[in-house]
């Protein structure tokens, strides 16, 4: 019986098989590991919209799904997840003050920078290994980075032209994202001595591949670790130092 990697199957036939199988290995954590929910030690889950944090005082509010109504209460009675939850929402990042940026925020967002890069560069270096059964990874360290440098030149280029010409905002998407995946996957086939077919489906498959190991590595910190040691460490060096729990958090 015919594998996904048979090699009888055709090229397509491959390529089209990998993203599937990279999401039924990893659907059924990335599934436990995201919910809609906010969940409060002790409590019942309250399904809404984070629409306030106030940096101050630490509290968040939520607006109840479905329905005008709002709750508030303090950020230390969110659980682990939706802590982390908090964290990467908008109405968090944007309460931080201007002079509220000590030499801890600038280390995490070093931190934060540094590990989906690290992961991201795994997850490029495992599709394309798949993909063209190369497994030097020097070349996945120079075609990533080097996709998104072209990338992001030909962005900063089409942002400029809808600003020349903002009524042709979704003609210039189109055809600006059509562009963009054709030169990025052009210079990874070129890296790769391969066709651009082949940059074409490391980009896809990479693209699907990266945030389900991102978060199923947040994930699976929670369920194999230590959950006390994991969540102690967590809330005195990234929660309490940016701001989303109290300090008394700290002293806990």
């Amino acid at each position: 019986m015919p594998t996904p990697f048979h090699p009888g199957l055709p090229a397509w036939h491959r390529f089209a098989l990998l993203p599937l199988l990279a999401l039924g290995l990893l659907a059924p954590t990335l599934s436990q590991a995201i919910d809609l929910d906010w969940t409060r030690d002790g409590k019942e889950a309250v399904y809404g919209e984070l629409t306030h944090f106030d940096f101050s005082r630490k509290t968040i509010t939520i607006q109840i799904a479905d329905s005008d109504e709002e709750i508030k209460f303090s950020s230390s009675e969110l659980d682990s997840r939706s802590r982390w939850m908090a964290l990467f929402s908008t109405n968090f990042l944007q309460s931080i003050p201007n002079d509220n940026f000590q030499s801890e925020h600038w280390h995490l967002a070093i931190i934060f920078i540094a590990i989906p890069v690290v992961l991201y560069l795994f997850s490029f270096w495992i599709s394309a290994m798949l993909i063209t059964r190369k497994i030097n990874p020097l070349r996945a360290i120079i075609a990533l980075p080097g996709a998104w440098l072209l990338s992001g030149f030909l962005i900063v280029f089409y942002v400029f032209m809808i600003g020349r010409s903002p009524d042709k905002t979704l003609l210039i998407c189109i055809l600006g994202g059509l562009v963009t995946l054709t030169v990025a996957s052009l210079f990874v086939s070129i890296i790769y001595h391969k066709t651009i077919i082949h940059g074409l489906a490391i980009i896809i498959f990479h693209s699907i591949l990266a945030p389900l190991i991102f978060a199923s590595t947040i994930y699976a910190t929670y369920k194999f670790g230590d959950t006390e040691k994991v969540d102690t460490f967590f809330n005195e060096h990234v929660f309490t130092a940016t701001g989303l729990l109290p300090e008394k958090e700290n002293e806990a």
